[in-house]
């Protein structure tokens, strides 16, 4: 069952559920986050098994054409910001869009 999310400025998004929590797909930010204005777009890029990494494509650090998979590069090489979301509890935080 497909469930819905309102965030604070009461706009409504999908909310992701754990099948859809796989490396490489695309999603969205559907609240701010520290350094993650609402909105902003990232992918998954690391599965670690309860949880999921997401690295954020920011306008003042973009991610690499065609990123989709950590490469094990530590943020100070790459400039890459990533965050966890447990998959039971924090995945309602993120909307998975296409491409």
């Amino acid at each position: 069952m497909e469930k819905r999310l309102i965030n604070p400025r009461g706009e409504i998004g999908k909310q992701m559920n754990p099948t859809e929590a796989i490396v490489g797909t695309r999603v969205k930010a559907l609240f701010n986050f520290a350094g993650v204005p609402r909105n902003t777009k990232g992918v998954i890029d690391e599965d670690y098994g309860t949880g999921v990494m997401v690295a954020w494509n920011l306008k003042d650090r973009p991610l690499p054409e065609g990123y989709t998979c950590f490469d094990g590069k530590p943020a100070c090489i790459t400039g890459i910001l990533r965050d966890g979301f447990d998959k039971n509890t924090e995945l309602h935080l993120l909307e998975k869009i296409a491409g």
